[in-house]
């Protein structure tokens, strides 16, 4: 692919505009996304995941953040209405449902709550205040509250389907009750995450370089700020993993986003004048850069789409390289909240000094 010589703020805004164009001209008119492509025969992917959805919503706020307008309020308004016609919600408890195959699962709830509470953040608004609540309280019949661990799939009866699916849900979960406390203050929500996280260390979760840990971790240190175990926690996540990160071939797209939620916890860490013993600095912001890079060869430059059956379609988004050159729109969301992070955090970085390990 083409060589890029710096990597900055303006150059990866620019990524995130055409990406998220793209997520926008995938909307249909009832609110959901075309799914996706692979894209060397133009073959539209003929599926869809509520889970995966409510993701996406989050990458069209983070564009919104950057560039805010109406037509693209509407639209997010309008991803939303759809989201909200697949929530079973009995006034008390609520459930992100999945029609097509008859379940609930556990990431899915949490994810919803991420993008609602998002965009309640992005519009000072309440809108879907009581809505996260019923969708919080149905995550709390899902877990634990002891030993902090969660079922990951309930059958849309309600009974157990599966106790365990993906590592991701635990994580998505968890932020979600992180973002329940920061909406509400209310202590319930605050406990269950610490139950949650307390599992998460005790079972050392470094192991699955969960990008979804690093985002409750950044989280939940916004509000307990007396406990050292989650702040040495959070830079494990990544310390332990860098340089595994650092020399993956692939796009991986996650590891940025993992790299960038622990770079949060570590520049208030520095900001509050907290010693951070044993943190490799140089060889973090080297791993930040090279992963920022990295995505890169996930990119459908012009000169790459132009192979594909229909370049117009798919040029200037991202795509999965290894799989065909799949399109897919939670491989878009990721790249884009990835980039969203280094974009909002680029000039700290540079006053760390990223730019001098760029490639």
């Amino acid at each position: 692919r083409r060589k890029v010589d710096v990597i900055d703020a303006d150059y990866v805004k620019e990524l995130i505009r055409n990406a998220s164009d793209f997520l926008v001209d995938q909307v249909k008119e009832d609110g959901s996304f075309v799914y996706g492509y692979y894209p060397r025969f133009d073959n539209e992917i003929e599926n869809y995941n509520i889970v995966r959805h409510a993701s996406t919503i989050w990458s069209l706020l983070c564009r919104y953040r950057m560039d805010p307008s109406q037509e693209l309020a509407d639209t997010i308004d309008s991803t939303i209405g759809y989201l909200l016609t697949q929530v079973m919600d009995d006034g008390d408890r609520a459930y992100l449902y999945e029609e097509k195959d008859d379940e609930i699962k556990l990431g899915g709830c949490g994810v919803a709550v991420i993008a609602l509470t998002e965009y309640m953040d992005v519009f000072q608004c309440d809108t879907y205040r009581d809505v996260c609540c019923r969708l919080g309280k149905g995550i709390l019949t899902m877990m634990d509250r002891k030993t902090g661990e969660y079922v990951h799939v309930l059958n849309g009866d309600l009974s157990q389907k599966e106790a365990y699916r993906t590592v991701y849900y635990d994580g998505e979960a968890t932020f979600a009750l992180c973002r329940l406390y920061g909406l509400t203050g209310e202590q319930t929500w605050l406990d269950a995450a610490r139950a949650a996280v307390d599992h998460f260390i005790a079972a050392d979760y470094t192991q699955y370089k969960d990008h979804w840990v690093a985002y409750t971790m950044n989280e939940i240190t916004k509000y307990v700020t007396d406990e050292p175990a989650y702040y040495a926690f959070a830079l494990r996540n990544a310390q332990q993993n860098l340089q595994e990160i650092y020399d993956r071939d692939t796009t991986y797209h996650t590891y940025l986003e993992l790299l960038m939620a622990t770079f949060e916890v570590y520049d208030r860490l520095v900001q509050q004048g907290a010693a951070v013993d044993g943190f490799d600095q140089e060889m973090f912001l080297k791993t930040i850069y090279r992963r920022a890079d990295r995505m890169l060869n996930g990119y459908f430059y012009p000169e790459v789409a132009m192979y594909m059956e229909n370049p117009q379609r798919i040029v200037n988004t991202f795509m999965v390289r290894h799989d065909g050159f799949r399109v897919r729109i939670d491989d878009v969301q990721h790249n884009i909240g990835g980039y969203s992070l280094f974009y909002k955090n680029y000039d700290r970085l540079a006053a760390y000094g990223m730019n001098l390990y760029s490639i």
